[in-house]
């Protein structure tokens, strides 16, 4: 009796125990499975992430390539500007130094213009003097002249008078007509007298 007893207490205890097992375990088999499902919605999730930040890394990397693209070419064209900033500076460098020569050559030729000017009112004076010059030169070659023929005819009447006060003084052998000498007469022609000398008787 007492055998029978402890053999059911025994089995009554192992069937407890396995019980008690068999409801650990199914307890730790549903929190595991629970685990397992939570565990696989992470991992969905983290997949489902990872996919997006796949995505956004793919969008991103389009992106800064195509902003490199756009950045080079920027770049490109910005170097462009630059080229043609430096030639556009150097073109109104040299326009700036001939804008500069022509305005020294301008004011060389406006100084050359006023000289000339000045030198042509001198010359335009100086003409003006001429023509008073030759005006005075013509009046005074008049009066020269003028004054040289007074002086002609006062020696032609000073040999006149001359001749005449010789003649008054003699004739010389030269024949009176009517009074007067022969001599410078246009009346008549000149007579040659020759007078002899008195002989001894």
């Amino acid at each position: 009796m007492k055998r029978g007893r402890l053999v059911l207490l025994v089995l009554a205890g192992v069937t407890i125990a396995s019980l008690l097992r068999t409801t650990v375990v199914e307890r730790d088999k549903h929190r595991i499975s629970a685990a397992y499902h939570e565990a696989q919605q992470t991992v969905a999730e983290l997949d489902a992430e990872r996919a997006k930040l796949s995505r956004d890394l793919s969008t991103a990397q389009e992106a800064v390539h195509s902003r490199t693209e756009e950045v080079t070419s920027l770049q490109g064209e910005l170097k462009q500007v630059q080229t043609k900033l430096d030639e556009t500076t150097f073109q109104l460098a040299t326009l700036q130094r001939e804008h500069e020569q022509l305005r020294a050559e301008n004011t060389s030729l406006s100084s050359q213009v006023t000289t000339i000017e000045s030198e042509k009112q001198q010359l335009e004076a100086r003409l003006n003097d001429l023509k008073e010059l030759r005006l005075a030169i013509h009046q005074v070659k008049q009066k020269m002249s003028q004054e040289r023929w007074a002086a002609w005819r006062a020696r032609v009447e000073a040999f006149r008078k001359a001749d005449q006060e010789r003649l008054a003084a003699g004739n010389r052998g030269f024949v009176l007509h009517d009074g007067s000498p022969t001599l410078g007469s246009a009346a008549g022609s000149k007579l040659r007298v020759q007078v002899l000398e008195p002989q001894a008787q």
